[in-house]
């Protein structure tokens, strides 16, 4: 797995504190890919009851399965969608390509996991763990494309974040140990280099830590 780095600097901190809970952001990756899908958006967990997640050191594993986002604040192509699927995982080791995210409308459910508008992951970030008053959050970054169903692809970037209960959530990560999570978020970046992922460690950490849901998983 690809380890990154998180930094925190002052401007990322007030964008971060206008954003709603469970949220992320990207961006166009550019005019070389500007037939692929492209803008800005945010999302979060929905459903009820809400989507929760078993961590381990090889597998996302979300209950249930397909779990389901919601999109907010959508620029460019993706103001033509509202929702998303979000799928299990075998992180470790992660099959290059593997589905992530299936973006589409939620009043025509049909959109949400007909394989058109996806965003696949290439690789994972190390994830870190902040220990909190009753619990642990856990924030992970990654690497990975969008395809819009007719070919063509944009890179992409983001993270993913869970609140768990456990207190001893990273020891029992490293044993191989499963443990149980609620998902609290995640953001993707549409950027032409992986690079970008520098700060987003950060944001999420910072996201979780401020706007962190009262409830858990035991």
């Amino acid at each position: 797995m690809i380890g990154f780095k998180s930094t925190l600097l002052n401007a990322t901190l007030a964008v971060t504190a206008a954003l709603p809970l469970a949220t992320g952001f990207f961006t166009s990756a550019g005019s070389a890919q500007a037939a692929a899908l492209n803008g800005s958006f945010n999302y979060g967990g929905a459903g009820f009851p809400a989507t929760t997640v078993t961590v381990s050191n090889t597998l996302l594993q979300f209950t249930p399965n397909p779990g389901l986002a919601s999109l907010a604040l959508q620029t460019g192509s993706f103001t033509a969608f509202d929702a998303a699927h979000i799928f299990n995982v075998t992180t470790n080791p992660l099959t290059s390509g593997s589905l992530f995210l299936d973006l589409g409308v939620f009043a025509t459910s049909s959109t949400l996991g007909d394989g058109a508008n996806t965003f696949s992951l290439t690789s994972l970030g190390t994830p870190t763990f902040t220990k909190q008053n009753a619990g642990t959050d856990i924030n992970l970054n990654y690497v990975g494309f969008f395809d819009d169903g007719s070919g063509n692809k944009t890179n992409g970037t983001g993270y993913i974040t869970f609140s768990t209960q456990d207190n001893d959530a990273a020891n029992d990560y490293t044993s191989g140990k499963a443990f149980k999570a609620t998902f609290t978020g995640l953001a993707i970046t549409t950027v032409p280099e992986p690079a970008a992922l520098l700060g987003l460690g950060g944001v999420g950490a910072v996201m979780a830590m401020s706007r962190r849901r009262k409830s858990f998983v035991q």
